[in-house]
């Protein structure tokens, strides 16, 4: 039988979500190429999941609505086994900063792309690309 992790402490999940965008899904695609090509990333155990989202909330509380125009994308989740914390965090930040940056510059008429990234846990952490203009981006390299 193949040995299979359990352990919640030998494990890290961090969910990947693209909001504000006309296809979500590629954006996924696309940033899971990226973080793909990091070396924080190729250097350990990890695979890729897809789960549902969980449902947004009206303003009042009461009834799930739609949340943007990610409604229907699954989540995207980087397990990786055995992960320093510390280490697995600081690269996905700059990675997906540095992902969002360029889909910022790439961005359709009425697109906000922006990225949530939430940790084993944890509240989510910050949206490496709020506020939705960043400064020292000017399109061109």
């Amino acid at each position: 039988m193949p040995e299979h992790v359990d352990h919640h402490e030998d494990r890290q999940e961090i969910r990947l979500r693209v909001t504000g965008t006309d296809n979500p899904q590629q954006d996924l695609d696309d940033l899971r190429a990226w973080l793909e090509h990091e070396p924080w990333l190729s250097r350990r155990e990890h695979t890729w999941e897809h789960r549902p989202q969980p449902p947004h909330l009206t303003d009042d509380g009461d009834e799930p609505g739609p949340a943007d125009m990610a409604v229907g994308v699954d989540d995207l989740i980087l397990v990786i086994v055995g992960a320093i914390a510390t280490e697995v965090t600081k690269g996905m930040s700059i990675a997906v900063r540095e992902w969002l940056r360029r889909r910022k510059e790439e961005r359709a008429a009425g697109e906000e792309p922006a990225v949530e990234v939430v940790g084993d846990g944890g509240p989510a952490r910050p949206d490496p690309g709020n506020p939705a203009h960043e400064s020292g981006s000017t399109g061109e390299d």
